[in-house]
């Protein structure tokens, strides 16, 4: 593949990034091409140890989210960020995907408990007309505004729950980028060493 190729495949892969970052990221491939081919290797070389287009650009979008989702506490992009870091290896598909749903769902499920807790006494002051004595209805309300107190002191919990929960993803997600990045320049190592023992 020649620069050309393989800048033209890039952009093309990044067409939802925004242009400037697009920009950025295919000047830093253009300067990698540009010092290797100072130090004598050919654009086909270059291409081949750089690695596809298609790893590198799920990179770039998954740090580009995990950008966003950091600089304003973005779930949609965080979201994005794990959506697109699955995309880049088996080990996320199986380690990342179901706990992360779980998590999620347990996060939920608190919040529409807080909620519902919360409502009670809603509940009961519309069973006014329904309970056969005053007694009972005030027993109703007092059981339904300790009820919504709880869903209060949950529904705090789950705020915490879920701020921890973003913080731990993004690092996480960040670390896996990191983890995928060292094992593609491993394997990028071992190709280079093969080439030299095959040459020499």
């Amino acid at each position: 593949m020649t620069q050309i190729e393989f800048l033209q495949r890039l952009s093309n892969l990044l067409k939802n990034v925004p242009e400037e970052e697009k920009q950025d990221i295919l000047y830093d491939y253009e300067e990698h091409f540009r010092i290797a081919m100072e130090s004598g290797k050919s654009e086909t070389e270059v291409a081949a140890e750089l690695g596809k287009p298609e790893t590198i650009a799920k990179e770039c979008i998954a740090n580009y989210h995990l950008e966003r989702a950091t600089e304003n506490q973005s779930v949609s992009s965080l979201f994005r960020a794990i959506y697109t870091s699955i995309g880049l290896g088996f080990f996320n598909l199986v380690f990342l995907l179901g706990p992360f749903i779980a998590a999620v769902s347990i996060i939920f499920s608190l919040f529409v408990v807080s909620f519902a807790f919360l409502i009670t006494p809603l509940a009961a002051i519309g069973s006014v007309f329904t309970v056969d004595s005053i007694a009972e209805f005030f027993l109703n309300l007092f059981i339904s505004i300790g009820l919504a107190g709880l869903g209060l002191l949950i529904g705090v919990g789950a705020l915490k729950i879920s701020r921890a929960f973003f913080t731990w993803s993004i690092n996480y997600v960040r670390s896996n980028l990191k983890i995928i990045k060292g094992e593609n320049k491993k394997s990028l190592l071992l190709e280079d060493t093969k080439r030299g023992m095959e040459n020499g």
